[in-house]
């Protein structure tokens, strides 16, 4: 980029410019080799005609310009690039474009023009020669006598060095004959978009055999068609743009039929290619269910697409019927398969489509992961069934290219594995099969030597082989997250089951509920460089100090009151050995006790990186604090440390020890009760939060098996008809995050918490870490937080005794739930949700 100086003249008209806009700044970069000029945000009413010269970017956006006059930008002959976004435009005068013959782009968006000739005349694109680039877009549905059905196509049929237009529509617009100029025209985007933060809708609602006729002689080969609600879709509105190669259109709806319309519109592509076939977040308000979510694969057989992304689409049923498997063009030149978030069942798929896989000669990755079928399905759980094991290995084949398989989720309990032989898979580098219920690790995959990332979260490996793993030699990230362990395995075969992985480096084993790890359990992983030990019950830190690249450790929420002198000079050591080492403890509840000094010292000494250094602890006397609050009243804490080192010396040291442990165990066995009883002893009040703290009245945790009740006759009863504002997991949080982040973030934001107690919800995986999230939220400030809703059939076992225990009667119902002929008193959850603590 050229370094262009401006002069003294041009700084001197800057300085005037600023005096006659009343502006406070106009910033100048260089760009496009000459002067950016940025005048956004100024108030200024008309474009002012003392700009450099050697402008070639200006900003005008978000000003108070009303017209365009003609000679506006007449001596601005080096411009490139110009935005008058977010000005409300109503006229362009015929020659207000002239003297830009190099203008490259134009951003006019925000406008209130009304398309018509006496606000955007004929000719007025005319100067605009170099133009490659132009994005006009608006709120064109309220203006109150634009219907915008016909655009001006003579205006824009002037741009014919334009490569890109994304230009306003309205519900029947028509491209028309004057588009046919624009002979270079290579991108369209008509739906949704974005400019500088705000977004402007689809405006298009009918697509006809004529709609873009107009652009038959255009080279369009990305379309854009993004969050349009089509009252129309006809099977030929895409047969003039035969150069078509990226057809693009998220969280879009069809009023009439289904997805398979859409497929049918891009049969005019057959024995053609395409790049990119994505329709995603795609509704359907079809009455018949079956029409609007199954699809018909054939339509698209005879095309040649390498990427096809229809994630998010409500697909529920997928037909092969028809398709041949040998004489099918799209098998063999698709890439890309994104199905993920659909329900989908197939049907037609024979074994030949197994036997086939080879024969999908360019995929590279697939994604089919979190299906759920239209009928509620069981819980996501391990299935514990008989399994008689093969003798033999199971020959599974892939595609010769195969790179990335994602299927993370698409059963709930898929049951025992076996010994299987992958053929082709030397290509394979991640295979994610989480969420997928699978049990019995006593096994050997084979085939996989080159795999590098492995994802077996969420299944039960409470039984594996310590030999499971060798078969992987080059992986580089394991995610074991959730995996069921068994402490006894870990402590005895630990060091062995991950002893072959020496590429490794990145390891999760957060979620498993471990208490301890072998001291030299990662000792041959001499790659590692992240290791994720958070939520777990850990109170010790393997040894680190063999692992010279290891930069991250995570060991949050686990069960930390200290870190013991030689934990920190390990973590020192091996912070020095690394060059840095980051440690995360958040969530562990420390003691800021005397005890405890050289810990608090260590955290503000250490060369290891913290997570922000400031933890929840409980200080000398008993209250929850900061061990930063700790630190800033440091010489208090020191003295009196001293002062009760000596006080239990004059006391009786052995005597002082064991009250001191006594009171301990009472104080953590009945800790809630205590606290409130020594805070009233010493005059302060705990009053309950408010309800306008939180974001919802209740949070509703429930399994699958109940969701048509609950999104149905609870929420209206409670929502509908009581006004009570409810947080859903399938309507409030969105698909595809985290299930353990959306129940904290869900306890969090919810004001009181209905857990209903299923078969199904205590044979989840995730059971045991919502009852104990929900025992969390029960605090000095909400003792009534916790709602329990038990089913009368349900056989309560005896480990969740703890749970029962925390809540009080009156937040107990027990009610006929899984049954058809469901009684269930609304008044009294309303009731018990409505109780407001501070009013006791």
């Amino acid at each position: 980029m050229v370094d262009v100086r401006i002069s003294f003249q041009n700084w001197v008209t800057i300085i005037l410019m600023l005096e006659t806009t009343y502006s406070e700044d106009i910033a100048t970069i260089c760009q496009y080799n000459g002067t950016a000029v940025d005048c956004s945000h100024m108030g200024i009413l008309n474009v002012t005609d003392n700009l450099p010269v050697n402008t070639t970017s200006l900003d005008l956006t978000f000003n108070n310009i009303t017209i365009l006059y003609n000679g506006d930008f007449l001596h601005l002959v080096n411009l490139r690039y110009l935005d008058v976004s977010f000005n409300p435009i109503h006229t362009v005068q015929s020659s207000s474009f002239n003297g830009l013959s190099s203008l490259l782009v134009l951003e006019f968006n925000g406008h209130v023009l009304n398309y018509s000739e006496a606000s955007l005349p004929v000719n007025v694109f005319k100067p605009l020669h170099s133009l490659t680039n132009l994005n006009m877009r608006s709120d064109v549905l309220g203006f109150y006598r634009s219907p915008l059905n016909d655009l001006p196509d003579i205006v824009f049929g002037s741009l014919t060095n334009l490569r890109h237009l994304n230009i306003d529509t309205g519900p029947q617009t028509v491209f028309k004959s004057g588009f046919s100029n624009l002979t270079k025209l290579r991108y369209l985007v008509i739906g949704n978009t974005v400019k500088h933060g705000i977004s402007f809708s689809c405006g298009l609602g009918t697509l006809t055999n004529e709609t873009f006729k107009g652009l038959m002689k255009t080279q369009i080969t990305y379309i854009q068609l993004n969050g349009c609600i089509f009252q129309t879709f006809h099977n030929y509105s895409l047969n003039y743009l035969s150069n078509l190669t990226d057809f693009i259109m998220q969280g879009s709806s069809l009023m009439k039929g289904g997805l398979q319309i859409v497929f049918q519109a891009l049969s005019v592509f057959q024995n053609k290619s395409m790049s990119t076939v994505s329709i995603t977040d795609f509704q359907s308000d079809s009455i018949d269910i079956g029409t609007g979510s199954s699809i018909s694969v054939k339509p698209l057989c005879q095309m040649c697409v390498s990427h096809i992304d229809l994630h998010l689409s409500n697909i529920i049923f997928m037909d092969f019927q028809g398709v041949p498997v040998f004489n099918c063009p799209l098998i063999k030149c698709v890439k890309s398969i994104k199905l993920r978030h659909n329900r989908i069942r197939f049907g037609g798929l024979s074994m030949l489509w197994f036997l086939g896989m080879p024969l999908l000669s360019n995929l590279e990755t697939v994604y089919i992961s979190l299906q759920r079928n239209l009928a509620v399905d069981d819980a996501t759980s391990v299935h514990h069934g008989s399994h008689v094991p093969f003798p033999i290995f199971l020959p599974l084949f892939l595609p010769p290219k195969i790179k990335s398989v994602n299927i993370a989720g698409i059963a709930a309990h898929s049951g025992p594995l076996w010994n299987i032989q992958f053929l082709n898979g030397t290509n394979l580098l991640s295979l994610n099969l989480s969420y997928s219920g699978f049990t019995d690790f006593n096994h050997t995959l084979r085939g996989l030597e080159n795999l590098e990332i492995l994802d077996f979260s969420h299944n039960d490996m409470s039984l594996t082989n310590e030999t499971f793993f060798d078969t992987f030699p080059n992986l580089k990230q394991l995610r074991l997250s959730c995996v069921q362990f068994d402490n006894g395995f870990i402590s005895r075969h630990g060091k062995r089951l991950f002893g072959q992985l020496k590429k490794l480096e990145n390891l999760d084993l957060s979620d498993n509920g471990l208490v301890f790890l072998p001291y030299d359990i990662f000792s041959s992983l001499v790659t590692l460089q992240v290791v994720n030990l958070a939520f777990n019950n850990l109170i010790t830190i393997p040894d680190l100090t063999s692992l010279g690249k290891l930069n991250f450790i995570d060991l949050s929420h686990n069960s930390f009151t200290t870190l013991e002198n030689k934990y920190r000079m390990m973590l020192d050591k091996t912070a020095e050995i690394n060059n840095g080492l980051n440690l995360s403890l958040w969530g562990n509840t420390f003691s800021c006790i005397c005890e405890s000094t050289g810990f608090l010292i260590w955290l503000q000494e250490t060369s290891v990186k913290l997570d922000g250094g400031n933890y929840s602890c409980m200080d000398v006397t008993g209250q929850m604090s900061y061990t930063k609050t700790v630190q800033t009243k440091w010489k208090a804490f020191q003295r009196y440390c001293v002062s009760e080192f000596w006080l239990n010396v004059s006391m009786g040291g052995i005597s002082v020890v064991v009250v001191t442990l006594i009171t301990a165990f009472i104080f953590i066995k009945n800790k809630m009760k205590l606290k409130l009883i020594l805070l009233r002893m010493i005059g302060q009040n705990i009053y309950p939060k408010k309800r306008n703290e939180f974001l919802y009245d209740a949070y509703i945790i429930y399994t699958d098996s109940i969701y048509s009740w609950v999104c149905n006759e609870l929420r209206s009863e409670l929502e509908s008809s009581r006004k009570i504002k409810l947080n859903i997991r399938d309507r409030d949080h969105l698909p595809g995050g985290s299930h353990e982040v959306d129940i904290f973030e869900a306890i969090r934001d919810s004001w009181k918490v209905v857990l209903v107690l299923t078969e199904d919800f205590l044979k989840s995986d995730l059971a045991y870490f919502t009852m104990c999230n929900c025992l969390s939220a029960i605090t000095l400030t909400t003792p009534q937080r916790l709602i329990i809703v038990i089913d009368h059939q349900l056989r309560i076992p005896a480990n969740i005794d703890f749970l029962l225990e925390a809540v009080s009667q009156r937040n107990i119902i027990t009610a006929d739930i899984e049954t058809i002929h469901m009684r269930f008193n609304y008044s009294e959850l309303a009731d018990i949700i409505l109780y407001d603590e501070r009013s006791q």
